[in-house]
């Protein structure tokens, strides 16, 4: 009998850690869930605040995306990330159309999705593959297209680059941690440890 009652106790635990982990995943903020017309995922009153200045024809930008991505899967009850624009034009041809492509994609709320494809694609990034890739994500083509000709999307784009400039950057990706100059992307783990604890 005693087994019996301790086997009943056993599965009605399960049941409850099992309908609680079913529970966090679809009670978790959908992104964005930040009222902004900029990139910025996360949630309201994040603890937390990243501001990242990036390239996406960079090599190094490709790799801190991953950073920021593992980041968001493990804190993004606390955090927000803002991604800024700063290509560097001097020596990548095509990162300021791919930047104002994904402003184009961020219009249509496939900002992040956009960013991904183009870090997957970096080294292809000229005009016909970044329509292409909006095409893939099933973007409004015409609009999209529209969006890019015009250019209506380089004033945000030299906005980014002007703020970057005034905060003294001169490469990517550089991040800001609750206002504060993170050098080496590779601390960011360490930070968030720090800040947020072993979540």
């Amino acid at each position: 009998m005693k087994e019996h009652i301790w086997k009943i106790l056993i599965g009605l635990g399960a049941v409850l850690i099992i309908g609680f982990l079913v529970y966090s995943h679809y009670t978790r903020p959908t992104y964005p869930d930040i009222n902004s017309s900029r990139p910025i995922k996360g949630v309201l009153n994040a603890k937390v605040k990243i501001v990242e200045f990036s390239d996406f024809e960079c090599p190094a930008c490709k790799a801190a995306a991953q950073v920021v991505k593992s980041l968001d899967e493990k804190y993004g009850y606390e955090i927000s990330i803002e991604y800024k624009y700063f290509p560097l034009v001097s020596i990548h041809q095509n990162s300021f159309l791919a930047a104002m492509a994904a402003e184009c994609a961020n219009d249509q709320g496939e900002f992040w999705a956009y960013h991904d494809k183009l870090f997957e694609n970096q080294n292809e990034l000229n005009e016909s593959n970044l329509i292409q890739f909006a095409k893939d994500l099933n973007l409004d083509i015409k609009s999209f297209q529209a969006c890019l000709d015009s250019k209506a999307k380089s004033g945000i784009v030299r906005t980014d680059m002007a703020e970057g400039s005034n905060l003294g950057l001169d490469s990517t990706p550089t991040f800001f941690v609750d206002g504060e100059k993170v050098d080496n992307w590779d601390l960011l783990e360490g930070i968030m440890k720090e800040k947020l604890g072993n979540i």
